[in-house]
């Protein structure tokens, strides 16, 4: 879409030199402009952002774009992006930016909304929309897709086996179009345990596990069809991998932004070298990848 806006202004202004305007000819809408500073935003691949001034039923795209490697909102030349919307985005209920397919079939806003704020004056302070601020879990490692016994740091799983087993992540709901993720990262590569909506009960995958039932939690055992960039067994007790909790765009069950974690990831713990099984280990909250911005109007 961006690609064909600049096109268009681009024919516009070479016919505009070539063109003699008559006098008394109506002059262009004006537009205005909604500038972004932005932070924790990372470059999308195959996917990208859009900003919306939404007034009522109707939302207005100010235009789309992406993130590159030094932080820089650009459009699709790797130009500077411009946002601008032809109603006074001062008066809009809120100003969205939203994460939307590439290609995207539907010219309205797929929400999937990574931040989002109502104009104070002429600002608007753009926020992450779910609280955080409670977000607290444990861990534990074992393997109960197998009959083995002998390898069960390969496995992570997030329930409270104190708890007859219970759930145990402390979790806020999430809209539409967000899930978590987890994630074991072992020899420097991030196996997803699967996504999931809710603490209790099963997540939506099982690629790595064995031929058993897993517990009714999220986790995952990393046994088997593992990527050739992994050198069997795993062992999360190694000391250096981790677990991470990540939210993760959603869009009908598909992630836009592919299948590599997200940048959001509110819970992380270290696994302990030589860490014991069935034993909890903690989660700690980190809510420095939390997105936030500020939107000039």
């Amino acid at each position: 879409m961006r690609g064909r806006i600049a096109l268009v202004v681009l024919a516009g202004g070479l016919l505009a030199g070539l063109v003699p305007v008559a006098a008394g000819a109506a002059t262009l809408p004006r537009r205005f402009e909604i500038r972004l500073d932005v932070s924790r935003l990372e470059p999308l691949s195959g996917a990208f952002f859009e900003v919306w001034a939404v007034h009522g039923e109707r939302k207005i795209s100010a235009g789309g774009f992406n993130v590159d490697e030094d932080g820089n909102l650009v459009d699709g030349f790797g130009h500077e992006a411009v946002f601008t919307s032809p109603r006074d985005p001062a008066r809009a209920d809120a100003i969205v930016v939203t994460i939307e397919p590439l290609p995207d079939p539907d010219p309205g806003p797929s929400g999937i909304v990574v931040l989002e704020g109502a104009p104070d004056g002429d600002r608007a302070r753009l926020r992450f929309p779910v609280r955080l601020g409670r977000i607290a879990g444990t861990f534990i490692l074992a393997t109960p897709t197998d009959a083995s016994t002998t390898n069960e740091s390969a496995g992570v799983w997030f329930l409270d086996p104190a708890a007859g087993p219970g759930p145990s992540l402390t979790l806020p709901a999430l809209p539409d179009g967000w899930v978590w993720e987890g994630w074991g990262v072992t020899q420097g590569v991030p196996l997803s345990t699967g996504r999931f909506t809710s603490a209790s009960g099963a997540d939506d995958a099982a690629p790595f596990s064995g031929p058993l039932a897993g517990p009714p939690f999220p986790g995952e055992d990393f046994l088997a069809n593992l990527p050739t960039s992994i050198s069997p067994p795993v062992d999360l007790a190694d000391g250096s991998s981790v677990i991470v909790l990540t939210i993760e765009p959603d869009l009908d069950g598909v992630d836009p932004t592919g299948d590599a974690p997200f940048s959001i990831k509110p819970l992380i713990g270290a696994v302990p070298a030589g860490a014991a099984a069935h034993t909890s280990l903690p989660l700690d909250p980190d809510l420095s990848t939390r997105p936030r911005g500020t939107a000039s109007l």
